[in-house]
């Protein structure tokens, strides 16, 4: 019976080829977890020292802008030295509800209401129960005042003045994005505008789960195979934060 001796140095190169792409994949793979390491600490220490930055969007309307904290709690706990009161505000929110809730992102924000150079709208003046009343109906605000008890000078009564009606409506869009600056991993960022422009927004800060990542939603090819195995995040649609989203907002 004639027996074939199977030649060993034909599949030589091709376990050669396989050795070496299994090679170059790990070490890629390594060199992908330090440089993604990296990005995360540089996003976070970034979003720490960041202010807010103001401009106007296409409707004419103030947004207020500020770098995400993106970091798990625990993390950030640790670094309560380095957080700002609001910081330090927000985390402790989070905190307290994370036994009840998921949190995938959160915002604490501080707004106030400005008015400044109020002019006087429709005056009138009765002279029989000696007050003066004082109505106006803008977009931005409408409001009913009364002063009452209006005397000549020498009576020895002093006027009241009373706030019948003060009235601010005012639309508020906040969203989480991400900045277009790829060298850091496109780092998120959260605004706030408002449409009534006596609300200012004085600060924010803003949390997401370090999870949420550009590179994990639309990955390249090389983080595709990266990212073979690894847990997906099944509430994220299409790059948008889900309904489930939670803010907390300052009273």
């Amino acid at each position: 019976m004639k027996t074939t001796n199977f030649n060993w140095t034909k599949i030589i190169p091709y376990v050669v080829i396989l050795l070496l792409l299994g090679t170059t994949f790990y070490f890629y793979s390594r060199s992908s977890n330090f440089k993604d390491k990296y990005k995360t600490e540089v996003k976070l220490g970034k979003a720490l020292i960041d202010t807010i930055t103001t401009y106007k969007n296409k409707y004419n309307e103030i947004v207020v802008e500020k770098r995400t904290l993106q970091s798990n709690i625990k993390e950030l706990k640790n670094m309560n030295d380095y957080l700002s009161d609001n910081q330090q505000e927000l985390i402790k929110r989070i905190k307290s509800l994370e036994n009840k809730y998921s949190i995938i992102a959160a915002a604490l924000i501080q707004t106030n209401v400005i008015l400044d150079s109020l002019r006087d709208g429709n005056v009138i003046v009765d002279t029989t129960e000696n007050k003066i009343i004082i109505t106006d109906s803008l977009p931005d605000i409408e409001y009913s005042f009364e002063i009452r008890k209006v005397r000549p000078s020498f009576s020895s009564e002093k006027p009241v003045f009373i706030i019948k009606r003060l009235f601010l409506p005012n639309t508020q869009f906040i969203e989480f994005h991400w900045k277009n600056e790829r060298k850091e991993g496109y780092p998120v960022s959260f605004s706030v505008s408002n449409s009534n422009k006596y609300f200012e927004t004085v600060d924010i800060d803003s949390y997401i789960i370090p999870e949420i990542e550009k590179q994990k939603i639309k990955p390249n090819f090389w983080q595709k195979l990266g990212n073979t195995g690894k847990k997906t995040v099944p509430y994220l649609i299409g790059g948008a934060i889900g309904a489930t989203t939670v803010y907390l907002f300052s009273r």
